[in-house]
């Protein structure tokens, strides 16, 4: 009788622990997404790349090419995206897909307006890895 209780407890409860877990883990992207916004916003071009994981593997996508690890995607934002290019970001319309424990694919739209009034749209898609119990951009590509 107690291992039948047993197993009825954890039948019932394990989904709802996977799912309570899912739901920290998106809302800590989210979270990670509304960051890189307040950090584009501000023209904290650091604090944007931070978001990146402490990996030489992380990459980012332009058409443009291809800067891998943290130190060369921050040259490539110095060199192509100063101060006075940047604008205001905003992006919207997330889908998250679980992939594993460890890495969420997403995908969404972003928005950039200048003060000129100019702006400009696209779609992005990141892959977003869990280091040391924290999320991360892993590879973004925007275009």
């Amino acid at each position: 009788m107690k291992f039948n209780f047993i197993f009825f407890f954890v039948f019932i409860f394990s989904p709802s622990l996977v799912y309570s877990q899912k739901n920290r883990d998106e809302a800590a992207i989210f979270k990670v997404f509304r960051e890189e916004e307040r950090a584009w916003n501000a023209h904290d071009i650091e604090a944007y790349v931070a978001l990146y994981a402490p990996l030489d593997s992380s990459r980012m996508i332009l058409s443009k090419g291809v800067a891998a690890g943290k130190d060369n995607i921050l040259a490539f934002y110095k060199k192509y995206w100063p101060e006075e290019k940047m604008g205001s970001l905003k992006l919207e319309e997330e889908s998250l897909e679980r992939i594993s424990k460890k890495f969420y694919f997403i995908t969404g739209y972003f928005h950039v307006t200048y003060p000129s009034g100019k702006s400009v749209h696209g779609r992005y898609s990141s892959l977003m890895v869990k280091l040391k119990g924290k999320w991360y951009i892993y590879t973004d590509h925007s275009a």
